[in-house]
């Protein structure tokens, strides 16, 4: 069975059907101690498990697409009353009190005093847009009412990072005060992808020496950090694993504000009894969807450590279900929005009245202290940025496109529950190429696939105007299948592919030389992403250019995708290309036609709203539903007649042909 129970069902993304078929059946303690071995691996050399016989290499995503099948598989043992008994293997976590069915714990709301004043620190050497400053002072407002922590949950591209940056350089200052109550480091817990892109942004954004020392605690940094003779990882024994002596000495000695820690989730969930022990001034959690789920050993670590202000960070508060936004506010300012159950209750089941008051609860000032939130939209801030124009690109899918969808189609039909998700991921697949990624000829894999065919005629119009793209794509074979293509047809030197196999380094080498055309200008070029792995943290303003090959029924993650390009520091105009791939006999009820008017109504809603926009079950159910029971169409124009009902479906006017072929859609 694939995972639909946790709010999402992109687990086929990170690992292969048969993966996913043998982790559904494996036991939950079995689960546990695989997540444990991808754990202890992922800051080797060559992170690799075996699963059902295959070496599998071991990534963020996929540890975090083994926790999220735990949980699944815990909640419903628990519903069944079947709940397995807790392993003696089972890691040793920090105990902390838990909200999830009663309120049993409300951070208090304690002033704090500081004589620095609310200006802007002299070690930014960068200037800040006006909504940036707005974020820094509501950052000083906040920790100086007492406030446990806040969410900067601005959409991506708007400066988050350098907003941090500010506040935490302010806190700095601050902290070099010898009558300053709490002078302990700053915490940095970031995705690992992440981690050199924080270290470039101190070094651009702060004065040398401005921001303290770093202390790496990441990959052969934590193992340099280990005592003498330590084994495993503290959650093994419950037992500190870490030698941070210096670090309690530099307390004892007043100099502990000096530094600040650079960590990953994963560190800080295995060396949480060593880090739980330091009296941080602050901790930052960057793109904290990461720790969405409470259950995880990830979301455990963060809410016990010991920081007096607490910093969250995310473009998505809201990625899958309303719950996320309240797992991440619980982690920040415990108690701030009342006990899960409670929650659930209330916010279940979104309407514009409940989405409306969530909003007020989070996003306004409360009893005369500052927001526990902060979200603005780059519409409204922004309004220096370029255009963004969304194109989607339909073509009829050519005849051996359509017979095999006319196969995953039939079997969809005849398919029971556990059968025909996975047959509606099988026609996901046959929407973007219906055969072989890696056998044919060039041009024949290219003419075999609608949506291969639309995206090859963008790319060879920016490349006679010598304009650069993005080009997104799940699935790792077809990657490297089309980074090749790319190469030849257009007689690049190379063409990079970032995905979660990409090491952190590389990762980062790739992207600075990608935005060297910034300077150079130098023409055409084209990125290779997976939109999971690739879709946050990065800046490629050198393209223009957004294509999406491969979709997903998430606006959320799509639209993190297309931030990528359209931030600050974009100077020229941006377009998004969607290619579609229209049935000629199903015409508006083709899988593509239904995910576009899916993706519309979310996106309309997500606009009046904080609305969760995630892939639930309810979704792809929907999408099942509507596939198997569709009539064919007739009629002679099929693809004007998909085009004319899908925007009617979806109470829009059918916009006009652009000279490409594309329709602009909002």
């Amino acid at each position: 069975r694939l995972v639909d129970g946790s709010g999402t069902t992109w687990l086929p993304e990170v690992f292969s059907l048969a993966i996913v078929e043998h982790l559904s059946q494996m036991a939950i303690p079995d689960l546990v101690a695989l997540g444990d071995e991808m754990k202890g691996q992922l800051d080797t050399p060559s992170p690799v498990v075996t699963i059902a016989g295959e070496n599998v290499v071991v990534t963020p995503e996929r540890i975090g697409a083994v926790d999220t099948l735990i949980d699944v598989r815990q909640r419903e043992s628990s519903t069944t009353g079947e709940r397995e008994k807790k392993e003696t293997t089972s890691p040793y976590v920090l105990g902390t009190l838990d909200n999830t069915d009663d309120l049993t714990w409300t951070a208090r709301l304690l002033p704090r005093h500081s004589a620095q004043p609310d200006m802007l620190p002299k070690a930014i050497q960068t200037p800040l847009k006006q909504h940036q400053l707005e974020s820094f002072n509501w950052q000083v407002a906040a920790w100086r009412a007492g406030l446990p922590g806040v969410l900067n949950a601005d959409e991506p591209g708007l400066g988050k990072t350098l907003q941090t940056l500010a506040f935490i350089t302010w806190l700095k200052e601050h902290t070099r005060q010898p009558t300053a109550e709490r002078r302990g480091p700053v915490l940095i817990v970031a995705p690992t992808s992440l981690l050199v892109n924080w270290e470039e942004e101190v070094e651009r954004h702060v004065v040398d020496g401005g921001f303290g020392r770093l202390e790496r605690l990441y990959g052969a940094s934590t193992t340099a950090s280990k005592r003498r003779g330590a084994q495993g990882r503290d959650t093994d024994s419950g037992l500190p694993q870490l030698d941070l002596d210096w670090l309690h000495e530099a307390f004892d000695e007043g100099r502990a504000h000096k530094f600040w820690v650079l960590t990953t989730y994963t560190t800080l969930a295995n060396y949480q009894h060593s880090l739980g022990s330091i009296p941080f001034s602050a901790m930052v959690c960057d793109e904290m969807q990461a720790v969405k789920n409470e259950n995880t050993l990830r979301a455990k670590a963060v809410k016990a450590m010991n920081a007096d202000f607490r910093i969250g960070l995310t473009g998505t508060p809201i990625e899958n279900t309303a719950l996320d936004l309240w797992t991440i506010m619980d982690l920040l300012a415990p108690g701030s929005l009342g006990s899960g159950a409670d929650f659930r209750q209330r916010y279940s089941e979104p309407t514009e009245e409940n989405m409306a008051d969530l909003h007020g609860r989070v996003f306004r000032d409360f009893e005369g202290k500052p927001a526990l939130a902060i979200r603005r939209i780059k519409d409204e801030v922004a309004r220096d940025l370029p255009t963004k124009t969304r194109h989607i690109h339909p073509r009829l899918m050519p005849a051996v496109q359509a017979s095999e969808y006319d196969r995953a189609r039939r079997k969809l039909a005849e398919g029971g529950m556990g059968a025909a998700l996975k047959m509606l991921h099988h026609i996901r697949s046959v929407s973007v190429h219906p055969g072989d990624q890696a056998r044919g000829a060039d041009k024949d894999f290219i003419l075999a696939s609608a949506r291969m065919s639309a995206t090859f005629d963008v790319l060879d119009r920016l490349h006679r105007s010598g304009e650069r793209a993005l080009l997104f794509i799940e699935h790792r074979e077809l990657q490297y299948r089309i980074a090749e293509i790319l190469r030849q047809r257009y007689r690049l030197p190379k063409v990079e592919i970032i995905n979660g196999e990409t090491p952190i380094l590389r990762r980062q080498k790739i992207v600075n030389a990608f935005q060297e055309h910034l300077t150079l200008n130098d023409g055409f070029d084209v990125l290779v992403l997976g939109p999971r792995a690739a879709g946050t943290g990065l800046t490629l303003t050198a393209a223009t250019h957004v294509i999406h090959l491969s979709r997903w029924w998430n606006p959320a993650v799509e639209e993190q995708c297309n931030d990528r390009i359209h931030r600050i520091g974009q100077t020229k105009p941006v377009s998004i290309h969607v290619p579609m791939a229209v049935h000629p006999g199903y015409a508006e009820a083709s899988f593509d036609c239904l995910l576009q008017s899916l993706m519309q109504r979310k996106r309309r809603l997500a606009r009046q709203a904080l609305w969760p926009m995630g892939d639930t079950a309810a979704d792809s159910q929907g999408l099942q539903d509507m596939l198997k029971h569709q009539a064919k169409a007739e009629s002679s124009d099929p693809l004007e007649q998909a085009l004319t009902a899908m925007f009617g479906r979806d109470g829009m006017p059918l916009p006009r042909r652009e000279e490409d072929g594309s329709l602009i859609v909002s």
